[in-house]
């Protein structure tokens, strides 16, 4: 009887403190993106809204601090930062990674000591320097070579050579591997050592013979590279060559100040005479309407864009004439309304299957063929960003550079903005539902404040290139919470995730809330921070709230810990998998401890409110997986606002 009377005297308690304290949060668990366009007031909350930046959405579904920038290579502070960049993934099988920067043309390698990354000089002095590189396969000599243009009238190729130097006599010199090995030429050439040029007539194993000037007072173990080769006047003189694009092996060449698109022979990248009867493979030249802006690919055909609403789709068509294989030359001109023709040859990239690029009226736009459309046209993807694209500035300036550049990479689309330092990211994300019909997500993610020009695939690792200095930064997967900088200095980051504003059902019912919920995954020592805004911009009330303030005070969120999962020793092979929870402690999130906080606030009636997370410190790694308020519907009318 008595634990009855004890258990009755609890549930009354309960049920009081109950009714004085509502603990019903309603909460948010699923995240859909970002967007900056729609009234932040009027969106669906789970949005992400402006002033959210350095924050991602993870496969996991989570909201979390992007990783810190980690320097590849030495520091160097020089204050001038990369314009131009390129990765040679070569037929030899190294990749390259190339830039411009400092007014130098260089290549990275680690051949000195392997994982030590060094930039060597290739040109320098520049007075251009904005570069457009692709490949062309050199079917005599079975390798792939390096075109490039660079707002001139030259046409540049560089073999790609690269070695150390083993020994010199006086008219030799000899690498320590063969000259095809290296990527040279073995039949003449010019190559670079510590700043000097030296030429050679031939080769033989791994000695380049007929050196001169006499190459002996170069030090053992220097570093060789191979001279870039200019063809002037190619295809013609005084036609700026502005970009390019190989295509079937193929040169296209295109200027910003002409209409005029050349196409070299597939064997020869030097020939543009257009023959009077065409076989395929011949040159060809494209007359367009509007001055040229750059060239994309769907399906091996040629995509040029010019002035401000054109696209031309290039397609070759075969005939046999008589007895003799003719090729036709087909130019489709797209019916596009204004300002969707591509910013710059930069601003173009291929994302599954189709065209994606930055228009001449700032959105990014993905041109090809949908299933809900029967001929090609653009689809624009940066609606909801539109506002904050139009205030930034992507102009390029034939032969100096241009302020970004679009770069797809696997399900992601990065738009680099070099005068204001943020890379925006579209991300699809695709998987097969139970049905096996494919299934896709799309969003924007949150603006990332990385201070980058160029986004660099190396060797399947992403980097970025410094706007500011002759620096690489790998991007994600850093594993540290802090940015690296030139001057070895640990660079906190702002990270501020702010979600929409909440309403009642009603608009126009008031609501009233003195608690917030958080949960998700952080580091004990992470002094994550919260800011509640009731109703727009905080104008009832905007509260500054410390989640997990590590001080005296100790205000800390509760933490939940577990084991590391068995060891082999420690557990059947048939309870855990060696493919399971064995590695599960490995994972990124794994090594998190995951925190819940309810956090008490100043009690308010309010018609909407919002809520945001923010940490500026270093070593600030947090993720959110759900959060909420115990908000309910106020009896209060507003009638104070009749």
């Amino acid at each position: 009887m008595k634990r009855i009377i004890h258990q009755l005297k609890y549930e009354v308690l309960e049920a009081i403190y109950n009714m004085i304290s509502n603990f019903n949060f309603k909460i948010i668990d699923q995240f859909l993106g970002y967007n900056s366009e729609r009234d932040k007031t009027n969106i669906d909350s789970r949005y992400l809204v402006r002033g959210s930046k350095n924050v991602y959405k993870k496969e996991t579904g989570t909201i979390s601090v992007r990783p810190g920038l980690k320097r590849r290579g030495s520091a160097d502070t020089t204050s001038e930062g990369v314009k131009s960049s390129y990765e040679w993934e070569a037929s030899n099988g190294v990749t390259k990674p190339l830039r411009v920067a400092n007014s130098k043309f260089q290549v990275e390698s680690d051949i000195v000591t392997s994982g030590t990354y060094v930039w060597y000089d290739l040109m320098s002095s520049l007075t251009n320097t904005r570069f457009v590189f692709d490949t062309w396969w050199d079917n005599t000599l079975k390798k792939d070579v390096l075109l490039y243009v660079i707002g001139d009238d030259n046409l540049y190729r560089w073999e790609g050579g690269i070695a150390k130097l083993s020994s010199t006599t006086s008219n030799t010199i000899v690498l320590d591997r063969t000259v095809a090995s290296s990527g040279m030429s073995t039949a003449s050439g010019t190559v670079i050592i510590n700043g000097t040029d030296y030429a050679y007539t031939g080769s033989s194993a791994s000695t380049l013979t007929g050196v001169t000037p006499d190459p002996t007072g170069e030090a053992a173990d220097s570093v060789i590279v191979s001279k870039p080769i200019t063809n002037a006047n190619s295809p013609a003189a005084d036609y700026e060559n502005d970009f390019l694009k190989v295509i079937n092996n193929q040169v296209f060449i295109g200027s910003y100040s002409s209409r005029l698109v050349y196409i070299s022979e597939d064997d020869d990248y030097l020939d543009y005479t257009v023959p009077a009867t065409r076989a395929p493979g011949d040159p060809e030249q494209i007359f367009l309407d509007n001055l040229a802006r750059g060239i994309g690919v769907i399906n091996g055909e040629a995509h040029i864009s010019a002035g401000y609403s054109d696209w031309y789709k290039v397609r070759f068509n075969q005939i046999t004439v008589s007895t003799t294989l003719t090729e036709q030359t087909i130019v489709d001109k797209l019916e596009l309304s204004g300002q969707e023709a591509a910013m710059g040859h930069e601003y173009i990239s291929n994302i599954g299957g189709n065209i994606v690029y930055l228009s001449r009226g700032n959105e990014l736009k993905l041109l090809g063929t949908f299933t809900n459309q029967q001929q090609t046209k653009p689809a624009t993807l940066s609606l909801p960003i539109k506002g904050e694209l139009a205030n930034e500035t992507f102009t390029p300036v034939a032969g100096t550079t241009s302020d970004g550049e679009v770069r797809a990479i696997g399900g992601r689309v990065y738009l680099t903005s070099v005068s204001g330092g943020t890379t925006y990211i579209h991300e699809t994300r695709e998987s097969l539902d139970e049905s096996g019909q494919v299934v896709a997500e799309r969003f924007w993610q949150p603006p990332q404040i990385w201070g980058i020009s160029r986004v660099s695939l190396i060797s399947g690792t992403e980097f970025g290139h410094s706007i500011a200095n002759p620096q690489i930064y790998q991007l994600w997967d850093t594993e540290q919470w802090k940015d690296d900088s030139p001057a070895d200095e640990d660079l906190p980051y702002d990270s501020i995730m702010r979600m929409a504003y909440i309403n009642a059902e009603n608009r126009a019912s008031l609501l009233s809330l003195d608690m917030i919920y958080a949960e998700g995954y952080m580091s004990q020592g992470t002094p994550l921070k919260a800011r509640f805004y009731a109703d727009y911009q905080g104008s009832t009330s905007l509260q500054e709230l410390e989640l997990n303030k590590v001080s005296i005070l100790q205000k800390l969120a509760k933490f939940f810990t577990g084991f590391s999962s068995p060891g082999v020793g420690d557990s059947s092979l048939g309870d855990n998998p060696l493919g399971e929870g064995l590695t599960e402690d490995e994972l990124s999130q794994e090594q998190l401890p995951k925190f819940r906080r309810i956090k008490d606030i100043t009690a308010v009636d309010c018609f909407e409110y919002s809520l945001e997370f923010y940490t500026d410190e270093v070593n600030s790694r947090w993720e959110i997986l759900a959060l909420g308020t115990n908000a309910v519907k106020n009896i209060r009318q507003a009638t104070f606002i009749k």
